[in-house]
């Protein structure tokens, strides 16, 4: 990968030296943590999107996994699940592995056979996995490594409790887990005060806003984007410092320099970007405004034929809503929730209605009883109907059990039974029990475009 010139490829460069000079060394590390602050979140995954690649550069072997932690009792059942998912899906990486590696044999089939409902053996699966799958590399004495980063947690406690007993099962020889934690939270300080013989923390002073500067400054200083990517940052850095009148400079020069360019999907970005910034601020009226304009370049763009357009569309539909819902307008909230699901439709984006008439119906709730019936049963009936892998993305669970209350309640038991084994099949035996824990972590914050992920 050259590094050369691009920032960001440098920054990911210092992760992976530090990996290199401060692990490498140590094979009797099991547990290793990296520090980062939640801006730097995306340039981590974009680290272990390439170390799990032949283009990266780590001595070790990473898998990488994204499960979500909801508890402890099912997280290695689900950690095992997914992994053998994504191995039998990955042909390329399959393929690259037998390719490099003739006799490399994991025999994935038997370990699916012995995925169970106890969470002790669950946890013994998981270390047959990654021991087997080790000792199948052609170096024997190549280190595994186990990356954690899930998009969720429902508790760093539990979570934490989970990584101990694992660690404390005794991972296989050439095995470790790589973990992530905030440096202004420390959540698992007492886990690596526990493990300090086997353990590491690691920590780099990442100048991710510089590397972003250079980006933007990159390019011909005088062409529509690289000046708008300029006001972009300024904008960015007005909303840190809480300067409004800052804010509004920049955000009206982008969006005279995006208007001087001719295209219409820059254009529209242009007023989408402001708009969104000054949800900070509570302007609501220029808010209002700027989405109401941005949502007319973006219909003319689409009539020109400019099909970035159609997303930006779908999105200001929704940033109106959310304005709106801010305000306490909930009927205007949800029908143009309901329109951006409509939107999403008419120009073929498949999940997007699903979260469009979660949020309508979520707003409508306790202001309109029949309202919200026809969202959830229209969006349960649109989920039924899609393909059970893509719904396990999707906020369907959340819709499915409103449904299926909504039937509960009129005691429609044939329908309840219907709709349960369905989402077992999306989403496991247990599925309502999950929503239920993520429905409480929710309440702790309040539910809007912005945050209901």
């Amino acid at each position: 990968m050259s590094t050369e010139h691009n920032p960001i490829a440098q920054l990911i460069s210092q992760i992976q030296h530090k990996w290199n000079s401060d692990v490498t060394p140590y094979p009797k590390l099991k547990l290793v943590r990296w520090l980062i602050i939640p801006e730097q979140a995306r340039l981590y995954e974009g680290f272990l999107k390439l170390e799990s690649t032949p283009h990266g550069s780590l001595p070790d072997m990473v898998i990488v996994l994204l499960t979500q932690f909801t508890d402890k009792k099912i997280h290695s059942k689900q950690l095992c699940i997914d992994w053998i998912e994504a191995y039998k899906k990955d042909k390329k990486t399959i393929k690259a592995i037998s390719e490099e590696h003739a006799n490399f044999k994991w025999d994935i089939d038997s370990f699916e056979a012995k995925i169970s409902e106890d969470t002790s053996q669950n946890n013994l699966l998981l270390a047959e996995m990654l021991q087997t799958f080790q000792e199948a590399l052609p170096d024997k004495n190549r280190a595994l490594t186990l990356a954690l980063f899930p998009y969720s947690v429902e508790s760093a406690k539990e979570y934490a409790t989970w990584i101990d007993t694992m660690v404390q099962l005794g991972l296989p020889n050439n095995v470790r887990f790589m973990i992530f934690d905030y440096a202004d939270e420390r959540y698992f300080d007492p886990l690596l005060k526990t493990h300090q013989e086997e353990a590491k923390s690691l920590a780099i002073p990442l100048d991710l806003d510089g590397a972003i500067s250079k980006i933007a400054s990159s390019g011909d200083p005088n062409k529509p984007d690289v000046l708008f990517k300029q006001c972009m940052l300024k904008m960015s850095k007005a909303v840190t410092s809480n300067n409004l009148t800052n804010l509004q400079k920049w955000g009206e020069k982008g969006l005279e320099v995006t208007q001087r360019s001719g295209s219409k999907t820059l254009y529209a970005t242009a007023h989408i970007v402001f708009a969104g910034m000054l949800f900070n601020f509570k302007e609501y009226e220029l808010i209002d405004d700027l989405l109401q304009k941005g949502l007319a370049i973006s219909k003319q763009g689409i009539k020109m034929g400019d099909d970035g357009c159609k997303t930006l569309l779908i999105q200001f539909y929704g940033f109106q809503a959310s304005s709106k819902q801010l305000q306490k307008k909930k009927e205007e909230a949800s029908n143009l929730f309901c329109k951006q699901a409509d939107i999403a439709l008419e120009h073929g984006f498949a999940q997007q209605p699903l979260t469009a008439w979660w949020m309508a119906s979520s707003v409508i709730k306790k202001k309109d009883k029949q309202q919200f019936k026809e969202i959830v049963t229209k969006a349960y009936d649109y989920g039924n109907k899609q393909d059970k892998e893509v719904l396990k993305s999707t906020c369907m669970s959340f819709i499915a059990a409103d449904y299926y209350t909504l039937l509960d309640k009129e005691d429609k038991r044939e329908d309840c039974i219907k709709v349960d084994d369905f989402m077992k099949e999306v989403d496991g035996e247990d599925w309502r029990d999950q929503i239920e824990t993520r429905k409480k972590e929710m309440e702790k914050r309040k539910l809007s475009l912005f945050n209901w992920f």
